[in-house]
C-alpha cells in the first residue's frame, strides 16, 4: 500500500468518525489478510489507527484508545495516530492529553487540513473560540483539502461563539457556496439570520435544509419553529412542532417549542 492509498483510506475512516454518532458497543474485527499483509511500521500503524476509528464510531472508546495507542507504539511519527488519540481523548474529556496529541500530530504534519480542522474544533470547544479560527483558515487554504466546507462550517460556528456574527455568516455562506447541500451549514446560517432579524432569508435557508435532510434533528426543527413564528407562518410552525412531538417527544427542544408558544 503506497502513501496515497494509506491517506485515502484513513480520510474515509476519519470522515465516518466525525459524521456518525455512537450507535452501539459492537466490536469490529480486522481481517487477518490485512494484518498479514502489513509488514512495514506505517502499514501496521495505519491498521491500528483505522481500527481505533471504527471502535470510536461504535462508541467503544476504551478499545479505540487502546488501538490508537498501539498505532503510536508501532510508529511514533504517525501523525494520524496522534490525531486519532486527540479525537478520543477529547471525547473522554481528558483535555490535557487531547491537546498534547493534537499538537504532536500538527508537529508531524503541519499542513494536514484534517488535523488542523480537528485541532481547531478542540481549541474552539475547550479553550478559546477566537483563537481556533487560525487553524480553520489554514486548513481551508490547503489546496488538496477535499472537504473545506467542513472547516468553513466549523469556522462559522466558532466565530459565532466568539461573538463575530459577520465572520460567522461569511464562513457559513462560503461553506454553502462550496457545497450547496451541506445541511449543517444551512441550519446554522438560518439560525444566525433569524438572530439578526433577517427572518425571510432565514426561512429560505431552513427550507433548503429540510429539503436535503431526510431526518432533521431536534435542533433544526426548533430553529424551523422559531423562524415560522417570526414570519407568522402558522402552518409551518404546526408542521415542525408535530414532527418534534412524533420523533423527539422527550427532547428539551420539543419542550422549548411547546412552552414558548
Amino acid at each position: 500500500m503506497n502513501k496515497s492509498q494509506i491517506k485515502c483510506r484513513f480520510a474515509a475512516v476519519v470522515l465516518a468518525v466525525l459524521m456518525t454518532g455512537c450507535v452501539s458497543q459492537t466490536t469490529v474485527e480486522v481481517k487477518p489478510a490485512e494484518q498479514a499483509g502489513a509488514s512495514r511500521p506505517d502499514q501496521r500503524a495505519q491498521i491500528h489507527t483505522e481500527r481505533a476509528g471504527e471502535y470510536y464510531r461504535l462508541g467503544n472508546y476504551a478499545t479505540a484508545l487502546e488501538a490508537a495507542q498501539q498505532a503510536v507504539a508501532v510508529m511514533p511519527s504517525h501523525a494520524q495516530a496522534h490525531n486519532m488519540l486527540g479525537i478520543i481523548y477529547m471525547q473522554l474529556r481528558e483535555d490535557g492529553k487531547a491537546a498534547q496529541s493534537f499538537e504532536q500530530a500538527i508537529r508531524l504534519a503541519p499542513n494536514d487540513p484534517e488535523i488542523l480542522n480537528n485541532y481547531g474544533w478542540f481549541v474552539c470547544q475547550r479553550q478559546n473560540a477566537a483563537q481556533s479560527l487560525q487553524y480553520f483558515t489554514t486548513a481551508i487554504r490547503t489546496p488538496l483539502y477535499t472537504t473545506p466546507e467542513r472547516a468553513m462550517y466549523n469556522a462559522g460556528v466558532c466565530a459565532r461563539k466568539a461573538g463575530d456574527i459577520k465572520v460567522a455568516e461569511l464562513q457559513l455562506r462560503a461553506a454553502i457556496q462550496r457545497q450547496p447541500l451541506y445541511g449543517p451549514a444551512l441550519v446554522e446560517l438560518a439560525d444566525i439570520l433569524l438572530s439578526v432579524g433577517k427572518t425571510k432569508d432565514a426561512e429560505i435557508m431552513i427550507a433548503r435544509h429540510m429539503a436535503v435532510v431526510q431526518q432533521p434533528s431536534a435542533d433544526a426543527l426548533l430553529t424551523g419553529v422559531r423562524i415560522a413564528r417570526a414570519n407568522g407562518d402558522r402552518a409551518s410552525e404546526v408542521s415542525y412542532v408535530q414532527q418534534m412531538r412524533r420523533r423527539f417527544p422527550d427532547a428539551p427542544q420539543t419542550a422549548s417549542a411547546i412552552e414558548s408558544r
